[in-house]
């Protein structure tokens, strides 16, 4: 954060320093703390400086208690500064022109008085830079309009952000402003005027770091414009990096690569602040807390909101329209909310201020059209409250289902940890059994989701790790000719400590699932849930280049636009593997009640054989309501349906297993033209003399249908068909698995293992009366071709491409 020189009339007091900064932006202390009004800031000659925290991330922001909780840390550790900018309260950024409701101004005047309580500078921020037209005046007032209301709670200090927005501006800018810079130096210079140019007024520019500017930082004509333009007092929020680095060059984490004290004791270390952190942090893990959902607001007749034009002092008066937002569930998208009236649904208040004021009116008077369709799908987060109504009599984790507006983040207050923990009764199993987390647990943790464009040292090292197995896994082919036992022995040496490494991610999400303090386990659990899957593909498929691989296995990148990946970890892990345009296969969203339950992926051996045919049988005859199988030929279905490729094509196998066995397998052939070949010399002749042909082909039951099946000629596909789609598979998953992303992973390993072998597509054939496989494989990415010449007439062929 780089400000410019202020002059403080205040005397200086003695102060405390501070220890390491709490999470948030990177802050550097400053001797001599200086009390003005109850703000505590820190002086260094003539210029004022701040340190302190941005609440500036996306996701779900903080609560007002967590909010409060913090300014309690903040005095402790001599921080001074709270910056409100959280991307994800909707009135923050998405509808920065809507007013706050009264309840919500209750709450923001209070969050600003706590934060003069504990000696904290609040900063409210807004970023208006989403949609509006830096030319219109409506827009100009708009803003002017909400800052005035923010004024009005008791708020002194404000920041205008631009950060994370499109350069280009709108036809109706271009006329005006000669540049985006010009356009965002005005609007901003003339709020500040408006403001009566605050003590503190911060400015964050679109290019506020060296990665963002174009040509680069001391040629980019829009910080010139920026310098040239913007009035002295308004200070600049900069993110350092690199070589252009102002503050942050000596506490960068990349440049952390030891315990080694500092040379100087004014910079703190964040490697060692991490560590304190995480150790403070992981005491919270083991007081036991359920997840405290709410109900959201009713919107009614009775909302008001605060007449800003009228109003001398905090008081909440005037009558309001309301406009209305719907809000999502958190964990659960698609659960419906009961309805306490039937022409209204659960929804967050967004105000608008009446010209005049209005007598109370019925709820539907009150009402104005929704907002936009668009907007309404965005999954914003309103600002929290702490006026929250209480759930149903029920089990917490169970009330979520129903909870369409929680903003429960980790941080814990003595308040929380207060509440009843849920007991199960005499018929009722446990949610879950508590399981003690390491600080190796969290350190891990934190290196996985590390900073937004840099990964931890254990991240790094899996990629490194995987990385290599990729490339040289030829050396442990099954058809390398000169297998040189000194690499084969490195290479099974080093995929052994990557699946070490992947096992103690697994470890970690489910001890982070079994925690006490479920409050926690909420925020933290679609993260978790989202490394802990990628990282479990990721391990059998080095298993099966480990066993199964041939040696022309190619790993090439895809055509896919960057946009097409997730970022962060998994999004490079995704990268790696040969799918990795597969998206739908890799989207796998967490279930509604966390589950510490864990299914392992590996490759398929002989003596799985058993298991998968007592699981393809089940499965073949599910549903069915008479055994139309006798106990004389068990094991006819497995025969049938999956015998040849486990016996001919076992390379391209993988089973599923969890507490109990195996409950699942995905089998395959890359090509189908020469796997026939094999079947018609090696299996079915065997199958002939073991299944005799029913003498009487008339009335046949579905055991003789398919014994009749092995001595019948089976009609092949057509070759522009193959041309396309040349791999068979075939997948299934025991019903007693209720987790869809383990198919999704199953099949992403076994399409993975055929396209690194050269395949470019795959089919499967299943029974036009199969509805279940039918709807199992849509479900997996697979759709149903077209039917062509030479089609059997009563199989479906589903197809997808590689």
């Amino acid at each position: 954060m780089v400000q410019k020189d202020k002059t403080l009339d205040t005397p200086q007091v003695d102060g405390e320093s501070s220890p390491s900064p709490v999470s948030g932006e990177a802050c550097v202390e400053a001797p001599g703390p200086v009390e003005e009004s109850g703000i505590v800031v820190e002086q260094m000659g003539l210029r004022k400086f701040i340190s302190g925290v941005v609440e500036g991330f996306y996701g779900r922001p903080w609560t007002m208690e967590q909010r409060k909780e913090l300014f309690r840390r903040q005095q402790k550790w001599g921080l001074n500064t709270y910056l409100y900018a959280p991307k994800d309260d909707y009135k923050h950024r998405m509808f920065w022109r809507e007013l706050y409701s009264v309840e919500e101004a209750e709450q923001l005047m209070t969050l600003i008085g706590a934060a003069k309580e504990h000696a904290i500078e609040f900063i409210y921020a807004i970023s208006p830079g989403l949609d509006i037209t830096f030319s219109n005046q409506k827009e100009v007032s708009a803003l002017k309009r909400k800052l005035d209301q923010v004024t009005h709670f008791g708020c002194k200090s404000f920041a205008l952000l631009f950060d994370d927005i499109d350069h280009n501006m709108c036809p109706a800018d271009k006329e005006v402003f000669s540049s985006f810079a010009h356009a965002q130096v005005s609007i901003t210079n003339e709020i500040y005027q408006y403001l009566g140019e605050p003590e503190t007024f911060l400015f964050c520019p679109t290019e506020y770091c060296g990665t963002f500017c174009y040509p680069s930082v001391s040629q980019s004509p829009y910080l010139h414009t920026v310098g040239e333009k913007l009035l002295p007092g308004i200070d600049v929020l900069w993110t350092a990096d690199g070589e252009d680095s102002t503050v942050s060059i000596q506490i960068k984490l990349e440049n952390e690569g030891s315990d080694e004290e500092l040379e100087t004791d004014i910079l703190y270390s964040p490697q060692l602040a991490l560590k304190l952190a995480l150790t403070e942090w992981l005491g919270e893990f083991g007081v036991p807390h359920q997840y405290n959902s709410r109900q959201v607001p009713q919107s009614g007749a009775k909302s008001t909101v605060i007449d800003v034009s009228s109003m001398a002092a905090p008081s909440l008066c005037s009558s309001t329209t309301v406009t209305t937002v719907f809000q999502q569930p958190i964990m659960s998208p698609e659960v419906e909310v009961e309805k306490k009236d039937s022409d209204e649904e659960p929804m967050e208040m967004v105000v608008e201020k009446q010209d005049e004021a209005e007598p109370e009116a019925e709820p539907e008077d009150k009402l104005v059209g929704p907002i936009l369709a668009d907007k309404m799908s965005e999954e914003l987060k309103p600002m929290d409250t702490d006026k929250e109504s209480l759930a149903e009599s029920k089990s917490p984790e169970e009330s979520i289902q129903e909870d369409s507006g929680s903003d429960i983040a980790p941080m814990q207050t003595d308040d929380q940890l207060k509440q009843e923990v849920f007991v199960p009764g005499p018929n009722e199993k446990p949610l879950f059994t508590a399981e003690p987390i390491t600080i190796e647990d969290l350190c891990l943790l934190a290196e996985l989701f590390y900073l937004p464009y840099e990964h931890g040292p254990k991240a790094m090292q899996m990629l490194k790790e995987f990385n290599w197995l990729r490339a040289n896994s030829s050396v442990v082919s099954v058809n390398c000719k000169r297998k040189e036992s000194e690499k084969v022995a490195e290479w099974q040496s080093r995929a052994e400590k990557f699946e070490e490494m992947c096992c103690s991610v697994i470890q970690m999400f489910t001890r982070l699932s079994n925690t006490a303090n479920r409050t926690i386990l909420y925020d933290l659990y679609p993260y978790i849930w989202d490394i802990k899957s990628i990282i479990s593909m990721v391990k059998s498929f080095v298993q099966w280049l480990g066993c199964r691989s041939q040696s022309s296995a190619q790993f090439l990148r895809g055509d896919q636009e960057p946009w097409a990946f997730r970022g962060g970890l998994a999004g490079e892990f995704q990268r790696l593997l040969p799918i990795d345009g597969a998206n739908d296969l890799f989207y796998q969203p967490p279930p509604s009640m966390p589950t510490s339950k864990i299914y392992s992926i590996r490759p398929y051996f002989p003596k799985d054989e058993v298991a998968v045919y007592k699981i393809c049988k089940e499965m073949y005859c599910e549903g069915m309501e008479d055994a139309p199988f006798s106990d004389d030929d068990p094991d006819l279905i497995g025969d049938r349906l999956v015998g040849g490729l486990l016996t001919l094509s076992s390379d391209y196998g993988f089973v599923l297993e969890d507490e109990d066995g195996i409950c699942g397998y995905a089998l395959g052939t890359v090509d189908v033209k020469p796997f026939v070949k094999k079947c018609k010399l090696n299996w079915l002749p065997f199958m002939q003399e073991k299944y005799h042909k029913p003498d009487d082909q008339k009335d046949l039951t579905e055991a003789e249908k398919m014994m009749l099946s092995f001595h019948e000629e089976e009609e092949g596909l057509p070759d522009s068909f193959l041309s396309n789609f040349p791999s068979l598979i075939k997948v299934d998953v025991h019903a007693k698995v209720t987790d869809p992303s383990v198919a999704k992973s199953m099949m992403g390993c076994l399409l993975s293992s055929l396209k690194a072998n050269g395949s470019h597509g795959a089919f499967c054939k299943v029974r036009q009366t199969d509805k279940r496989m039918l709807d199992f494989y849509s479900k997996l990415g697979c759709f149903e071709v077209a039917k062509m010449e030479g089609f059997p007439k009563d199989v479906i062929i589903m197809g997808r491409s590689l």
